[in-house]
């Protein structure tokens, strides 16, 4: 489950209706997520910060993924036992942009290096746009990122027309990381953990003639499918907010699908890397 919200009682009590296993807090409150990691002793956390706090140039990257580094620490060392790993920027690079995707790769080189041997906690690299980078570009534009980090974030959404996350072409799209992951290994990237650290409908499934009970069907379908994957930890689920603005559509928040999510048992002898 993605959390969009510092904290609060009303988000603690959405959050345990929901049960995750893996949860994305998004520039929480140091007492939040201390009450999260309690709730949910075994969940995988990740954080992330506000990037909208600050811009995402990807000018002087080394430099810059360096400094993004000591950003993130100053609510990720007070963190440390709380939060399993930290992402860096989100989402910002374009589609066929290969310089960006040159300068992205040396940032993220920059920001795992420190994060994980200055401040001892573990990178996310990746957390691109759905789509953006095309299955051969991760391993030919990325490879040092990707070795440098502990995990490697995917963000996973639909085509615009679609009405189930199992769409026809569900292997370009919800469950693309397969082949993200089948390209690294064939370039001799191995053992690559996955996390899929936002996943919906591509512009929400409140845009959609669906219901709640069939929205938390395609979660928990999705759910079982990364339990096939050994690789996979697993999926935030976009999202929870308080007021989400912009966002409404995507709310899950106030409905049956964290019901039905809190339900959900693992199929068994199961376990998600860590």
């Amino acid at each position: 489950m993605g959390v969009y919200y510092k904290g609060g009682n009303y988000i603690r009590y959405e959050t345990f209706r929901a049960k995750p296993g893996v949860i994305l807090l998004f520039e929480p409150d140091v007492s939040f997520a201390k009450e999260i990691r309690n709730l949910f002793p075994k969940a995988f956390i990740v954080g992330r910060r506000d990037t909208h706090a600050r811009d995402q140039s990807l000018d002087n990257p080394t430099q810059r993924g360096s400094e993004y580094a000591d950003f993130v620490a100053r609510l990720a060392v007070p963190l440390k036992d709380t939060v399993d790993a930290w992402i860096s920027y989100n989402e910002p690079v374009r589609s066929g942009d290969f310089n960006a995707y040159r300068a992205y790769n040396e940032f993220q080189v920059a920001f795992a290096n420190k994060l994980q041997n200055q401040y001892g906690i573990a990178a996310v690299a990746g957390n691109d746009a759905p789509g953006a980078i095309d299955i051969p570009d991760y391993p030919k534009y990325f490879a040092e990122a990707i070795r440098a980090s502990k995990y490697l974030g995917v963000h996973a959404y639909t085509t615009v027309k679609a009405t189930t996350f199992r769409e026809k072409d569900v292997d370009w799209y919800i469950l693309r990381y397969r082949k993200y992951h089948e390209a690294l290994e064939a370039a001799g990237i191995k053992d690559v953990k996955m996390i899929i650290t936002e996943v919906a409908f591509v512009d929400g499934w409140q845009r959609r003639n669906i219901n709640a009970d069939q929205m938390a069907e395609e979660y928990l379908w999705l759910a079982n499918e990364t339990y096939k994957d050994p690789y996979m930890v697993g999926y935030a689920a976009y999202g929870l907010w308080l007021d989400p603005g912009q966002w409404f559509t995507y709310q899950l928040s106030g409905t049956r699908v964290l019901d039905y999510m809190g339900a959900f048992q693992p199929p068994a002898g199961a376990v998600h890397p860590r």
